[in-house]
């Protein structure tokens, strides 16, 4: 039994990392709950766009974000080696990723209780948009629900 393996257990610690899933991370206890949510192509940051670091998008952006976007061996290795998981996409209210989001849940097996959807919004407007539709969508595909209550709470301020 290692530390950290001792140290959870005695204090009865419950472990939950959100990750992008693009690295497999081993850890010498394998974390209770990794949340992954993969980064599908309504994230690819759009060129010219200030981003909320004050930088402007451009093509080397893009293109790392896009060679880190969704790696499958990773996510599988993840999920083979942590406790537990869940995989958690973001959908817009035209629910335009359904497909490749499906593909995913496909090429490694992932059965519909283990998904939490959801909506996509940056600010409190574009979210509410978006969560009756979501809602709707994941309650008649037998996916779950989250929202996104930072940005209900605090809309577009950073750093709270």
């Amino acid at each position: 039994v290692n530390e950290l393996t001792h140290f959870a257990n005695e204090r009865n610690i419950f472990i939950t990392i959100e990750t992008e899933g693009s690295h497999f991370l081993p850890t010498d206890y394998p974390i209770n709950l990794l949340s992954i949510s993969p980064k599908f192509s309504n994230s690819i940051p759009v060129l010219g766009v200030k981003t909320p670091q004050g930088d402007i998008v451009d093509e080397r952006m893009i293109r790392k974000h896009n060679s880190k976007r969704v790696n499958i061996d990773a996510i599988k290795k993840s999920i083979e080696y942590h406790s537990d998981y869940h995989i958690k996409p973001v959908l817009d209210k035209e629910l335009s990723m359904v497909e490749e989001v499906q593909e995913l849940l496909d090429t490694l097996n992932i059965p519909n209780e283990k998904v939490w959807a959801m909506p996509a919004g940056d600010d409190r407007e574009s979210l509410m948009e978006s969560y009756p539709v979501v809602m709707d969508f994941v309650r008649d595909r037998g996916w779950r629900f989250t929202g996104r209550s930072h940005i209900m709470a605090f809309n577009t301020e950073r750093c709270v």
